[in-house]
């Protein structure tokens, strides 16, 4: 209680002296350590001209320092090494300068007891947190490794609990949801060595719980500025989430509520708020508040939705936006995807119906274009088969069933290899005129085609002068298919009739042929039919037409489209 007594008389003594001495400039700070401890104390310097600044430090008035024991002069700072209960007293801190001088008063203050006097006080209020700093950043630079102690009211704390936690940047004790047992005196102990010597060095800090209800003011934590992408007509919920503040009473006095472009959501009929709840935690009062609207109608669009959070202490407000879903993307997307279903269907389409379609655009086309120049041929085609001593099937097929549908139903004409050619004629250059002459070569082929009495025919064999009229289909289709394959100026139709031809025993440039483009097959109508053709529009006499030429000749061209009706 002296000791009390002593101190406040200091301090009221050294105050009375500043607010006398006008010729001085200068500050008091009054400092509590315990004794046996390391303490500092520092000469201030605001013209930042060390170099040229003489500090001269002083007790008690003209009491020089020299002769005080444990205390060291070392430039602006005055070092206590460790203080004793004969350091208390007021110390002076002259800087002079070219330019002036600055002088400042400490009053030290020296407790031999074990706690330390208090430095600080701090005050938290009840279920919030609070950090407790140890202010020793000075002697933590003397040693970086110096340990630290926490101690309350004199007792190590007990940091194995979950509300007080020790954390080393910078150092400190933070306490959380502080309740009453955390009020005391908190101590920061320093162990450290300097030039050989273990010293300690303490910081004490004062913390009061304050019971007292403490509020804070309210704030929408989400949403802020948000704009949100909904369906018109749909149905939405909003969810508002905010700080509502803090201690008891709290939940009582708090709320949340909606407006819709300035109306509250009560005078609306398509909007309801389903649920606001408000949740008490340990760092405070939360609340959420969920808008349900039933349906998005156009004047709910564009317009500032806006919740509320209200307390005793004022408001927060955060806004949100709906605006329409932008389906543009999608839709050009699925445009983007039925038009290539569209092509890939079309191409499918072309090559499944390719006959049928170039057949079509053939009768169509003498009615939208002009009619086309003269080619100078003279046959639609040349028909080549092989001949036999009697009448075999390619023979009769060559003889009767293509004339009767070509020529007589679809106009075109043709030149058939022992048909159409007269005795006596020179094989060889009627042969090979009437090919240049024609615009397609059909090459009739069967099971007899490779038979023995007409064996495979190598290219490189010479042609004799003279053949006899077996021969002759060997030489026309050999002309035939050197027009085709060397000069590129005869398109070459195969067809086969009555089953599989064996090509092995056949040219190697008919294999070739067969190979690259196909042949069409031919079979002959069942016994029971009368007619030994096919019907017209049969798949084969479709395909036959599409690889003859464009157009047929003549006035036939009606009779054709009559039977493509049938």
């Amino acid at each position: 209680m002296l000791g009390e007594f002593y101190i406040r008389f200091l301090s009221m003594t050294l105050l009375l002296h500043v607010s006398h001495g006008q010729e001085h400039q200068g500050a008091i700070e009054v400092h509590h350590i315990s004794a046996g401890h390391f303490f500092q104390l520092k000469c201030s310097d605001y013209d930042d001209a060390e170099d040229q600044t003489t500090v001269t430090w002083s007790r008690g008035g003209n009491q020089t320092l020299n002769m005080t024991s444990g205390v060291e002069v070392r430039g602006e700072v005055l070092w206590f090494l460790p203080t004793h209960t004969s350091h208390n007293g007021h110390y002076t801190c002259e800087s002079k300068y070219p330019t002036g001088s600055w002088e400042m008063k400490f009053v030290l203050s020296v407790d031999p007891g074990p706690c330390p006097v208090p430095a600080e006080n701090r005050t938290v209020s009840q279920g919030m947190s609070e950090v407790v700093f140890c202010r020793q950043q000075d002697v933590l630079g003397l040693d970086p490794t110096a340990h630290i102690r926490w101690f309350k009211d004199c007792s190590p704390v007990d940091k194995h609990g979950e509300t007080i936690i020790e954390e080393d940047c910078p150092k400190r004790l933070r306490l959380v949801n502080a309740t009453e047992s955390h009020a005391g005196v908190y101590t920061c102990l320093v162990e450290f060595s300097l030039q050989g010597r273990n010293y300690t060095a303490t910081h004490s800090t004062q913390l009061k719980v304050n019971k007292e209800k403490v509020l804070l003011k309210p704030q929408v934590t989400y949403p802020r500025k948000e704009t949100i992408t909904v369906e018109p007509g749909s149905r939405v919920e909003l969810v508002c989430s905010a700080f509502l503040g803090v201690g008891e009473g709290t939940e009582s006095e708090s709320f949340m509520f909606w407006t819709v472009d300035g109306r509250h959501t009560d005078h609306i009929e398509q909007l309801n708020v389903t649920k606001t709840t408000i949740l008490p935690r340990s760092s405070g009062v939360y609340g959420r508040s969920t808008l349900s609207i039933y349906e998005v109608r156009p004047e709910f669009l564009n317009v500032n939705i806006s919740c509320i959070a209200w307390n005793a202490l004022g408001r927060d407000i955060g806004f949100l936006w709906l605006q329409p879903a932008n389906h543009s993307g999608f839709y050009t997307c699925l445009c983007l995807c039925l038009a290539f279903s569209m092509v890939i269907l079309g191409v499918a389409m072309c090559c499944l119906f390719k006959v049928d379609l170039v057949l079509a655009y053939r009768r169509l086309h003498p009615l939208v274009s002009k009619k086309r120049a003269p080619d100078g041929k003279l046959y639609d085609a040349y028909v080549s088969y092989v001949h036999g001593d009697g009448l075999s099937r390619a023979e009769m097929f060559a003889l009767q069933v293509l004339p009767e549908v070509l020529e007589r139903r679809y106009g075109y004409t043709l030149f058939v290899s022992g048909r159409d050619d007269l005795p006596g004629e020179a094989i060889h250059d009627v042969t090979s005129e009437t090919m240049r002459r024609s615009r397609r070569l059909i090459i009739i082929l069967s099971a007899q085609s490779a038979s023995p009495l007409h064996p495979k025919m190598d290219p490189e064999d010479q042609l004799p002068l003279h053949q006899s009229p077996q021969d002759r289909p060997s030489y026309d289709q050999q002309i035939g298919l050197y027009d085709a394959l060397i000069q590129n100026g005869l398109r070459v139709v195969l067809v086969e009739i009555d089953g599989k031809v064996d090509y092995t025993s056949l040219p190697k440039s008919l294999h070739y042929i067969r190979r690259k483009q196909g042949a069409l097959r031919w079979r002959r109508p069942s016994s029971g039919k009368s007619s030994s053709t096919a019907h017209p529009n049969g798949h084969f006499w479709k395909c036959l037409r599409y690889h003859m030429p464009f157009k047929p000749k003549g006035g036939s061209e009606t009779a054709a489209n009559t039977w493509d009706k049938l």
